[in-house]
């Protein structure tokens, strides 16, 4: 699980500004490059993640990852709850990345397979560095012209599988104002980290 996260955000921790491009790779490549770019240069830590921090929402799929991620409690909740989930869970993802952003300093992506069907794409990548080869895979939803991430699988686990996993159990147990209770707590915990 902390390959998962130490991977997961940075490919969601996007800087350039959102433009169409004609495939889900070159949106990939123009993201992660742009990662790459801050991540590689010589600034503080504080700086690196002060010019990454507030990018994700524009090049993920925030309602198609949140829409998957609660699965069954989407058409639960009311859309307070549904905008509150969003919100907090975004937070988490990007909190995720930041606190971890000199680990991905010197990495690099090999773009491998894209496959396009219609408005949905998946793109096949390998997320390499001195120790260690992970394979990504990249689900993509296309939506005014910009592919979208909605769900990252890194060595054949899904982040969504395992948020929904573990925010299921939860809701089933506690409810929606158990959930925000702990997605708040876990972000105060993750603020104090970095």
């Amino acid at each position: 699980m902390r390959q998962l996260m130490l991977l997961v955000c940075i490919f969601f921790g996007l800087v350039m500004p959102v433009q169409a491009v004609s495939t889900p790779q070159e949106q990939i490549k123009q993201m992660i490059d742009g990662v790459f770019s801050v991540l590689n240069s010589d600034l503080e830590t504080t700086v690196k993640k002060q010019r990454i921090s507030g990018t994700v929402q524009k090049f993920l799929g925030v309602k198609s990852l949140s829409q998957r991620t609660l699965g069954v409690y989407w058409k639960k909740a009311n859309p307070e709850e549904l905008a509150r989930f969003m919100a907090l869970y975004v937070q988490i993802l990007e909190r995720t990345y930041l606190n971890r952003v000199d680990d991905y300093s010197g990495g690099r992506v090999d773009y491998l397979r894209e496959r396009i069907k219609g408005k949905k794409a998946i793109l096949d990548t390998r997320f390499i560095t001195e120790r260690v080869e992970i394979p990504v895979k990249y689900k993509l939803i296309q939506k005014g012209g910009v592919w979208q991430i909605y769900d990252i699988l890194i060595e054949g686990v899904s982040l969504v599988r395992s948020y929904r996993s573990s925010y299921s159990e939860i809701l089933r147990k506690e409810g929606f104002s158990g959930l925000f209770k702990r997605m708040e707590d876990k972000l105060a915990q993750m603020k104090k980290v970095g």
